[in-house]
């Protein structure tokens, strides 16, 4: 089974769950239930797939918004927080020397570790083009691969 077929088997499961139970879709328990299927399903993804998957999805992201618009000027930091700091994709990342231990657990990866070298915008100082780009790839990594990836910041 491919992922875009899975992912439309997925919806239709919780869509008639929810129908039959009469639950919003909000039902955290069941989105953690639907992650574990979501990452089985994805565990012959290459990491290297994943993080370039995602990498486009921050790039896009971070291009969409800021297209005709100059620098936002609150300066900050943002990165993608993994937890727990294991299995295959966070190995591979250690290997590459992506990221390091995270504050409070979980492995963490900077948005400068996301971004390409040659970005126009790697180098900015906004903190809001740095959360765009660390939640669509946080997303990326939840929704399509079954992560469990939170997107932090804070200002500088």
């Amino acid at each position: 089974m491919d992922i875009e077929s899975a992912e439309k088997w997925l919806d239709t499961l919780m869509n008639q769950f929810n129908k039959n139970t009469n639950q919003k879709e909000g039902n955290t328990m069941l989105k953690e239930d639907v992650k574990q299927v979501i990452k089985f399903v994805n565990a012959k993804v290459e990491p290297m797939q994943m993080w370039g998957v995602a990498r486009e999805a921050a790039i896009e992201a971070v291009d969409t918004f800021m297209e005709g618009k100059e620098e936002p000027m609150y300066c900050g930091f943002a990165n993608i927080t993994i937890r727990p700091a294991q299995g295959k994709f966070v190995g591979w990342l250690k290997k590459q020397g992506i990221g390091d231990n995270g504050y409070r657990g979980g492995w963490r990866v900077s948005y400068y570790d996301i971004m390409p070298e040659n970005h126009k915008w790697r180098h900015t100082q906004s903190m809001t083009i740095k959360e765009i780009a660390c939640d669509a790839f946080a997303k990326v990594l939840e929704n399509q691969y079954g992560l469990n990836v939170i997107s932090e910041s804070r200002a500088d």
